[in-house]
């Protein structure tokens, strides 16, 4: 099968960031795998089968952020059907290993088996296969990745990706990946494909270690909600390894400051976002951007509701409180101190719809390039846990920082909606629905990506340089500190991909203004 490039595809030089169609919607991190789902919609494959002709794509030109040995969680809502998938990365017990067990390949195969892909491996991975071999130039995201992690990658991934002076290439190939890429065609089973690879290049792995990882089936997280008189309901992936509980509890925190009725003023609905913001990161049982746990036993099984309503009352009783009070009680949580500075660290976003199914699903690998090692041209994930010695009790996979989300509307799925970008991630989902649910913004999902934003990081508040101005001017005078940004890659604020149903069979998609991403 021919590739579909960015070119021949959309007849643009640059990436479509929105984009409406007639029965189907995608929005990937990077143009080749907008390209190859839609390729493989064409020629009958279901949305999983898109999935993963888009995945394949991304290990290849979107190497910082995902990986075949990486990891991945999302939900589905396919044939009336919802379901979650997680393929976290499990820990290896070995002393100063910082590599874990992957789940992706695990992921790949439960696909295979469970009889809802309707395309030939061949046909999913030829997309991916030929972009390895014929090679292609960095994306201005990868070029970012490459400037700020090149000196710490491995010897084999810079001489992939890096001249002989140490910058990015001008156009890369990796044809190691591609010869892994055929190997997960021909192999019948996990287990073969796990021997294939090692028998050739035995990699990181002791001779005795199973690289077993079965993929995990939870019931996904919901939240329902009354907006407008119509009934919402919120489908993420749950549990504490993800921030799709927290998500919801961020809708949730919206839709009760609606209510409260302290929203109609502007300016003090932007503050009422950042406090609810700094309130929801503060809850969250693990350290903000490091994964370290705050407690040995945490867990994700919380009353949204009741827990909504007490951030709620905590933000409604500061927005009426001198600045001196309203900083008396932000010092008392990780806003202010060493806690809040965080890493600019990705992952990457798939929001797939095609006819009446939904797919949000999203990967990583850790931060850029994972633990900086590469085994047969991809990069190794990075298990946070590993690094830092310091696990909640009972644990064996990773904690990832991951919320895929789906938003059904009367029953019917409506939205497919993920990020990329560290605790950004949150930051993105919980803004965005905060424009909608909370202050009742009308326009469409892929056109509310386009609007200014503003999240708490590193002490300040990070602030799009075209924010609203009297809003910006309040939360100045509130004692916040602005740092004023573009819509960069390196200075995100979340890399958000989603497609929205408008009508029966018109979808609209779009791509983060501060990414490689594109829609279709």
């Amino acid at each position: 099968m021919k590739l579909l490039t960015q070119e021949n595809c959309m007849n643009s030089e640059a990436p479509l960031r929105v984009h409406s169609s007639k029965g189907f919607g995608i929005a990937t991190p990077v143009p080749s795998a907008t390209a190859a789902a839609n390729a493989i919609r064409q020629q009958g494959g279901s949305v999983f089968d898109m999935y993963l002709a888009a995945l394949a794509c991304a290990w290849v030109a979107d190497p910082a952020n995902c990986s075949p040995f990486g990891r991945m969680q999302g939900v589905f809502s396919v044939a009336g059907e919802a379901g979650c998938l997680n393929a976290s990365t499990a820990i290896r017990r070995l002393p100063k290993s910082t590599v874990p067990v992957p789940g992706n390949i695990a992921a790949w195969f439960f696909f295979k088996r469970s009889g809802r892909l309707r395309l030939p491996v061949s046909d999913l991975l030829a997309p991916g296969i030929e972009l390895a071999q014929r090679g292609s130039a960095p994306t201005i995201g990868l070029k970012v990745a490459l400037e700020s992690g090149g000196p710490a990658l491995s010897e084999r991934m810079k001489a992939i990706y890096l001249d002989e002076t140490g910058a990015p290439l001008e156009h890369f190939r990796n044809p190691e990946l591609a010869k892994l890429l055929q190997i997960l065609v021909e192999s019948g089973s996990e287990h073969d494909f796990w021997s294939n690879l090692r028998a050739a290049d035995p990699g990181p792995w002791r001779p005795e270690e199973n690289l077993d990882n079965p993929v995990r089936l939870p019931a996904p997280r919901t939240l329902e909600l009354n907006l407008d008189g119509l009934p919402h309901r919120l489908l993420t992936s749950g549990g504490i390894e993800t921030w799709g509980t927290w998500t919801l509890l961020g809708a949730a925190v919206a839709a009760e400051l609606r209510r409260s009725g302290v929203l109609s003023d502007f300016s003090r609905a932007m503050e009422a976002y950042v406090l609810s913001t700094i309130f929801l990161l503060d809850r969250i049982p693990f350290a903000v951007g490091t994964l370290e746990p705050k407690v040995r036993r945490p867990s994700g099984d919380i009353d949204i509701s009741s827990e909504a309503t007490a951030i709620a009352e905590r933000v409604i009783g500061l927005l009426n409180s001198p600045v001196e009070a309203l900083w008396v009680d932000l010092n008392s949580t990780y806003f202010p101190g060493p806690g809040s500075c965080t890493d600019d660290a990705n992952t990457n976003h798939f929001s797939i719809v095609c006819g009446d199914d939904f797919l949000s699903f999203t990967t990583s690998i850790g931060p850029w390039f994972g633990s900086k090692l590469s085994w047969w041209g991809a990069a190794l994930g990075y298990s946070y846990a590993m690094k830092s010695n310091s696990t909640f009790e009972g644990q064996t996979h990773d904690v990832t920082e991951m919320s895929p989300l789906i938003i059904e509307v009367a029953g019917q799925p409506m939205l497919a909606i993920g990020s990329a970008g560290s605790e950004r991630i949150l930051g993105s989902l919980t803004y965005l629905l905060f424009l909608r649910f909370g202050l009742g913004f009308r326009e469409d999902m892929a056109d509310l990506l386009a609007k200014p934003r503003v999240f708490p990081k590193d002490g300040k508040l990070r602030m799009h340089a075209d924010f609203w101005p009297e809003a910006r001017a309040h939360l100045h005078a509130r004692g916040f500190e602005i740092a004023s940004t573009g819509y960069e890659p390196n200075t995100h604020m979340g890399m958000v991909n989603a497609v929205e149903r408008l009508a029966s069979r018109r979808f609209k998609s779009g791509a983060d203004p501060s990414t490689s991403g594109s829609a279709l």
